[in-house]
């Protein structure tokens, strides 16, 4: 009876000590973060990505630009103009003379009205004005790093403050030309007279030129 007892008294300790040791006590704190593992391996490389738009390529366009006061009186000039602006375009080189395209547009003649005043033409561009006279807006390319407009009018003329009101804008296309073609670049495949025969807007859409801003550095 008593060796019973015994055992029973050792069965109910073990289950005091097995309860009270399997309680868990209160969170302890944070440790310190441990020392950096070694970098992983490389990861397989990710899929492509869609192609971005086609840019500028090698094309070069100015900002609009109002040309001031800056007419001078033509007098006696071999282009028979009225007026010229000559506009430094150091991107004008001999070999985009001798083999190369460069376009000029305006807007703003002071004599339009309506939404031909903030109309964009090709030059050269002549118009008419109540049957009276007309006014011509041309360019040449006289000496490299340099685009001259011209101002032409059968009377009467303007002077230097209505020209001023007068905007422009360039654009230089490379590539080389063969056989009247454009040979590379953005103008790939176009002859120089389609360049020259299409509108702003068509030479902007194929040449991917913003409406405003430079890419002249």
């Amino acid at each position: 009876m008593r060796n019973l007892r015994l055992l029973s008294l050792l069965l109910l300790a073990i289950s005091f000590i097995s309860i009270n040791c399997t309680k868990e006590g209160p969170e302890g704190p944070v440790g310190a973060a441990g020392p950096q593992g070694p970098p992983g391996s490389t990861g397989a490389p990710g899929a492509a990505g869609a192609p971005g738009a086609t840019g500028t390529a090698n094309v070069i366009y100015s900002a609009w630009f109002l040309t001031g006061t800056g007419w001078t009186d033509a007098g006696t000039d071999d282009y028979f103009a009225d007026f010229l602006y000559d506009k430094a375009a150091p991107g004008i080189t001999q070999v985009i003379m001798d083999n190369g395209v460069v376009l000029a547009f305006m807007k703003g003649d002071p004599n339009l009205t309506g939404t031909a005043l903030t109309q964009t033409f090709p030059l050269p561009y002549s118009v008419g004005h109540s049957g009276t006279f007309i006014d011509t807006y041309d360019f040449v390319l006289d000496v490299p790093g340099n685009i001259r407009f011209l101002y032409k009018t059968t009377a009467p003329f303007f002077d230097e403050t209505d020209l001023a009101a007068v905007s422009y804008r360039y654009v230089i296309i490379p590539g080389g030309v063969a056989g009247g073609k454009i040979m590379s670049g953005a103008a790939k495949g176009h002859t120089v007279d389609q360049l020259k025969r299409m509108s702003y807007e068509q030479i902007a859409s194929l040449l991917k030129i913003p409406a405003t801003g430079s890419n002249i550095r």
